[in-house]
């Protein structure tokens, strides 16, 4: 299980609306005082994020508790891969099709695109598909205390 900390802004209807900051690796880099993109993650991990998530466990909750969010590891691959992995595929497999069957350089580059959007595309469906199950969504796990656990699930 992937987890994070947040706080509860709101609840509504059996779903509680968190807030987190965006976090970044690079706090633990050796190389962090000397690299170009920590000014880069500075700046995005001071963003504050909100999300909607589930409280399946019913925890007694309220607006400004800390509390510990999570998604299953798995889930968060297959989704990972699933838009990663499935353009650039379809961008080699068309844009290679296309250096077989037609052989210009032109067809190549433009079969290659086609076969990104089509990719982006087809991510884009799947996930909307995915976004429906609930194991590919972030759920309530835990409550905190001064940053002690209090409920478990």
């Amino acid at each position: 299980m992937i987890e994070e900390n947040a706080t509860v802004v709101s609840i509504t209807a059996g779903r509680v609306l968190i807030e987190s900051f965006r976090s970044s690796a690079c706090g633990q880099c050796q190389a962090r005082n000397s690299c170009g993109q920590k000014a880069i993650s500075e700046w995005a991990s001071s963003k504050m994020t909100q999300l909607e998530i589930d409280n399946p466990n019913g925890l007694n909750v309220g607006a400004g508790d800390k509390v510990v969010v999570g998604i299953d590891e798995g889930s968060f691959l297959k989704a990972s891969a699933l838009m990663y992995l499935l353009p650039l595929v379809t961008m080699l497999l068309l844009g290679g099709l296309a250096n077989l069957w037609i052989g210009t350089e032109m067809s190549t580059i433009v079969f290659s695109f086609a076969g990104l959007v089509v990719g982006f595309v087809g991510a884009r469906l799947l996930g909307r598909q995915l976004e429906k199950s609930c194991q590919y969504k972030p759920v309530l796990l835990r409550i905190l205390l001064n940053d002690t656990r209090v409920v478990e699930s």
